[in-house]
């Protein structure tokens, strides 16, 4: 027996605010959006609202996408701070148990999260249903296969060869064969705690496709690891430099120490700070090594050469050629991924599923080349069945068999 039910259509972020086409959207600065998302909660101060209301006075053309942002905010505002309110919690335990201040929360929460917060207005519960009514079948006793998102899970490989599966030792203290601890919190954070020792020990934590994780380092560093990466550190730094190696993504919150640089060595470069926020990516099978600079200041060393990085600058390396260019970008479309959010700007598809890949561990085959050359502008929580949203606003479908997601043509 087949039910027909109503639904609406999931859409993408900049589509739910009624753009049609991103070529015409109008961006918004973050922190008018972060002070447009918290007057829909009446959190503004009487001059913030002043400061808001002038600003908009004197851009009559944000008018439109000001009205469409105020209008979806409440649906979505008050469980993206629920969230917030949540993961604020977690990160004033690292400064509990660390007694170090990396200030991940307190230099990120509304500058970063205002952003995060937008696309989640849009996106909330995998996408903003709102009124484009249209048909979906059903049929009533058939299960439907899921693309289930990835979760927190990593592997830590201690000094000496044992592992631990950190999904399954939450909650507890980890103890290496000389005595040093790394404590694995219920936040779903491995916790490196300082110990004066004169032998240095390594760990590894290697997280497979379709987990994340996030270590707080003995000095206080915190490091988000993606799908599909491993990062090798010391329990302990000593010597002149903080020195950690990484294949594949993740994003550094430095705690600043002038005296002992921070190191992260990839099979490519190198990256060199002193205490700032950036992001790494260097996957094996990737075509190119990126590092996104959102905070502070950062040298990078390839070759025989140092390419310095300022805030909002990327640095990019072509594998084939060994091209290396440094450009101005939108930091937020590289580092959303630790955010609970795949943020994208005329992106093809097939480079989409690259990141889909490994976060939701499938496999993608292309039927038709052709659904190759789509391109996407919007922004995906990962959380979410990613197939409705995408098939609401292109022309393509996905069909799950086994472990591979087959893209066709409507």
């Amino acid at each position: 027996m087949k039910i027909k039910i109503k639904s609406c259509h999931p859409i993408s972020f900049f589509s739910c605010l009624g753009y049609k086409d991103a070529d015409v959207m109008i961006e918004l600065p973050e922190d008018i959006i972060e002070m447009i998302l918290r007057s829909s909660t009446g959190d503004l101060s009487g001059e913030e609202r002043c400061r808001l209301e002038a600003c908009i006075e004197d851009h009559p053309e944000w008018g439109a996408e000001v009205e469409r942002l105020k209008r979806y905010a409440g649906r979505g505002m008050e469980m993206d701070r629920f969230r917030q309110l949540d993961r604020i919690d977690a990160w004033k335990r690292v400064d509990r148990k660390t007694g170090k201040h990396p200030g991940w929360y307190r230099r990120r929460m509304f500058a970063r999260w205002s952003v995060a917060a937008a696309v989640l207005v849009a996106c909330a519960m995998g996408g903003l249903w709102i009124g484009q009514p249209g048909e979906r079948e059903e049929t009533s006793g058939v299960s439907v296969a899921e693309v289930r998102p990835g979760t927190f899970r990593a592997e830590l490989e201690l000094p000496g060869g044992d592992r631990v599966f950190l999904q399954d030792a939450r909650g507890r203290e980890i103890v290496t064969k000389r005595g040093n601890v790394l404590a694995n919190d219920t936040t779903h954070t491995l916790f490196v705690q300082e110990r004066d020792s004169a032998v240095v020990e390594y760990g590894t934590i290697r997280v497979p496709a379709g987990g994340e994780y996030r270590v707080v380092l003995s000095d206080g560093t915190g490091v988000w690891i993606n799908a599909g990466s491993e990062l090798k550190f010391p329990t302990s730094f000593t010597g002149k430099d903080r020195v950690v190696e990484l294949r594949g993504e993740a994003y550094f919150d430095v705690t600043r120490d002038a005296e002992h640089p921070f190191i992260v060595r990839t099979g490519q470069s190198a990256v060199r700070v002193l205490g700032t926020a950036f992001n790494v990516c260097s996957y094996d099978d990737d075509a190119f090594e990126q590092t996104t600079l959102v905070r502070g200041k950062v040298e990078v060393l390839y070759g025989d050469r140092v390419y310095p990085l300022h805030p909002g600058e990327q640095f990019e390396m072509q594998k084939k050629d060994a091209r290396v260019e440094v450009k101005k970008v939108d930091t937020g479309l590289y580092v959303s991924w630790q955010e609970g959010v795949f943020r994208f700007r005329d992106m093809p598809l097939d480079e989409f599923t690259v990141k889909l890949q490994r976060w939701y561990d499938v496999n993608f085959f292309f039927a038709n080349e052709s659904c190759k050359k789509y391109r996407f502008t919007g922004a995906i929580r990962k959380d979410a069945d990613f197939r409705d949203l995408i098939e609401s606003v292109t022309r393509v479908k996905f069909t799950l068999k086994e472990n591979t997601v087959i893209i066709t043509e409507k």
